[in-house]
């Protein structure tokens, strides 16, 4: 079958189109950590969702590789974290701070998305890290242990950026698996 060059350049464009483009991270790096499970708002356009999804996505992938080009794609220069711990810078220096010095003691963290609910302006994330403590630790040497430790995140989301994010993790059960903490009488 042959076809005239105007149909063929339409189909082409038609394709291009629903290709999804990718960030320079995305193109070199592993493919983009998938939720295990999402809940999406309904009243919420399938461009808005898709859009917040795959911005979630991005940041996560940050998390899981310590590759700062996700925290460009994903995170606005004016980002807030609204439960900032002590001695860390606000904004995205923040975020680069946490994952160098986390990653300092566990090199290969992995961060797995459990679950997303995605509502609003807002992705409510249930995620799952694990590694090896293979570094120091709070001056705490290396266990060579794993390590393993669910945290919760709140993202609010604007123009496909996160502006500003909440979170928990359950530090005292990763600090009982390093030894640094103990709970047992």
């Amino acid at each position: 079958m042959k076809l005239s060059s105007a149909r063929y350049w339409s189909m082409m464009c038609g394709l291009l189109a629903i290709v999804p483009t990718q960030t320079a991270a995305q193109a070199q790096g592993p493919p983009l950590p998938q939720p295990e499970s999402m809940t999406i708002d309904r009243s919420l356009s399938k461009t808005d969702a898709a859009q917040m999804i795959k911005t979630a996505r991005l940041f996560y992938a940050f998390w899981d590789t310590g590759n700062a080009e996700y925290i460009s794609a994903a995170v606005d220069n004016d980002f807030r974290d609204n439960t900032l711990p002590e001695g860390r810078p606000q904004g995205p220096k923040g975020l680069l701070y946490a994952s160098q010095a986390f990653r300092s003691a566990v090199p290969d963290l992995h961060c797995t998305i459990e679950d997303l609910l995605v509502s609003g302006d807002k992705i409510t994330a249930r995620l799952l890290f694990t590694g090896t403590h293979n570094g120091e630790f709070m001056a705490h040497s290396a266990t060579d242990k794993p390590v393993k430790f669910v945290a919760i995140d709140i993202l609010r989301i604007r123009g496909g950026r996160i502006v500003e994010d909440w979170h928990l993790e359950d530090n005292l059960a990763l600090l009982e698996q390093l030894g640094i903490v103990s709970l047992k009488k």
